[in-house]
């Protein structure tokens, strides 16, 4: 789920199918049977700092999207992804651009007309530069069936909440390590491997 607002003059994220980030559109959805792709961690976890790369930042304090799935029985699957945090340099932390001043004010003032999906989510982008082209990598996790947690019981929906993130680590962990066998993890290794192949095959990866 998304902030729901727009990404440029042009560009409405609803076109690609986001929603603003709440309980009511996200029960919505289940009570349709839809396939939700959802981020707890929002806008901090998108716009991390230097040294927080690979690190989750869920609400300690909510497992609202874990008691909704109990309660329409869906199930949950966690996806890790690798790759996007290695492919950006940071040049200055969100504070450090607040302090500038003129830039300082003018981003608080965009940053307050930003949809705020999460009490205390703020808007402020770090400077970053782009580093690399890492390679993506991705891993379902162990799917969790809810329907076997009882939505009433707040200790229950926390645990499978807890089950959920901790799977999701878990996964990131074990492509961190395993990335480090890919014969083709770097970008030129790659091209010279499928421009060699016709551009009929990918690389491979490391062995599962």
């Amino acid at each position: 789920g998304g902030g729901g607002g727009m990404l440029g003059p042009e560009v409405d994220i609803a076109d690609f199918g986001a929603v603003p980030v709440s309980a009511r559109n996200l029960l919505r959805l289940l009570q349709r049977r839809e396939a939700v792709l959802l981020y707890p961690g929002g806008i901090r976890e998108a716009f991390k700092e230097d040294g927080e790369q690979h690190c989750l930042f869920w609400p300690e304090d909510s497992a609202d999207f874990m008691r909704l799935a109990a309660r329409l029985d869906a199930i949950v699957v966690p996806v890790a992804h690798v790759g996007a945090d290695d492919a950006v340099a940071h040049v200055a932390s969100a504070d450090d651009l607040l302090r500038i001043p003129g830039l300082g004010d003018r981003l608080r003032e965009a940053a307050d007309r930003a949809p705020v999906a999460r009490p205390g989510d703020r808007f402020v982008s770090p400077l970053v530069v782009p580093a690399r082209i890492p390679r993506f990598y991705y891993c379902f996790g162990r799917p969790i069936d809810a329907a076997v947690v009882d939505s009433r019981d707040e200790a229950a929906t926390r645990a499978a909440y807890d089950a959920v993130r901790t799977e999701l680590e878990d996964c990131i962990t074990w492509l961190l390590e395993k990335r480090e066998s890919d014969p083709y993890a770097n970008l030129g290794r790659r091209i010279t491997y499928e421009a060699a192949a016709g551009w009929r095959r990918q690389a491979p990866t490391f062995e599962l």
